[in-house]
């Protein structure tokens, strides 16, 4: 049985039926529908803030507040660049992480040479980079700082988030598993789960799944990413 078949199956065990959305953009649809005065959002994984990045036109046109963090400093000067024009959101030089402290992120190093998309690949996972066809001889090593997802919350006294936006490059479901969702329960969480390249395994997908569901989530599936949101 294939990934989108289990996929499926798995959503009717828990009475959801999955629909094909067309050319409409949920995730664009879900921050509009939603956006209030004091809205909200929280991006892990920013890289430079507007390759690979479902959601900096929208913060930028809506103005948003809120907080995005980039671990690896060469991608993080980009980021401050970007987003010198908008104060209201704030920038840190951090990955979460399950700890505080410093560890190793693998990225690759800067090569005109290879193609843009190589830059947003960039992991904890020493390993990850076979995934995308990269030489080994690309991978570099780089020490970052790290925050856990609590201490965030309460160094930046969060009292809600609208929307979490996470691209860590297969360790997205760690950070999901770290929220403690009695304490602060966002209202739109939008993760990669790439499926078919096997960023995330069909075992935490389904992990994943059931746990967001469990807290009153729906779920949007995309062809690499995933919408979990609490209806209205």
């Amino acid at each position: 049985m294939n990934i989108k078949k289990l996929v499926i199956n798995l959503f009717h065990n828990y009475g959801y039926e999955i629909s094909k959305f067309g050319q409409i953009d949920p995730l664009r649809s879900l921050i509009y529908k939603k956006h209030h005065d004091g809205f909200f959002f929280v991006q892990i994984g920013a890289n430079d803030g507007k390759r690979f990045d479902p959601i900096y036109e929208i913060v930028t046109k809506l103005k948003l507040n809120g907080i995005a963090l980039e671990p690896v400093k060469e991608y993080f000067n980009l980021l401050k660049n970007n987003y010198k024009f908008l104060p209201n959101v704030k920038l840190i030089n951090k990955a979460i992480n399950k700890s505080n402290g410093k560890v190793s992120i693998y990225r690759v190093k800067t090569n005109n040479l290879l193609p843009d998309w190589v830059n947003g690949i960039a992991s904890f996972n020493s390993e990850h980079y076979k995934k995308s066809g990269v030489d080994k001889e690309d991978i570099i090593e780089e020490i970052v700082d790290c925050i856990t997802f609590d201490k965030l919350i309460d160094d930046n006294n969060i009292c809600h988030i609208d929307l979490l936006q996470i691209d860590t490059e297969g360790f997205d479901f760690e950070i999901i598993k770290m929220i403690d969702f009695a304490k602060i329960k966002p209202s739109i969480i939008h993760f990669e789960h790439g499926l078919p390249d096997n960023v995330m395994s069909l075992d935490q997908f389904k992990q994943c799944a059931c746990m967001l569901i469990d807290n009153g989530y729906s779920i949007i599936m995309k062809k690499y990413d995933c919408i979990a949101y609490i209806p209205d």
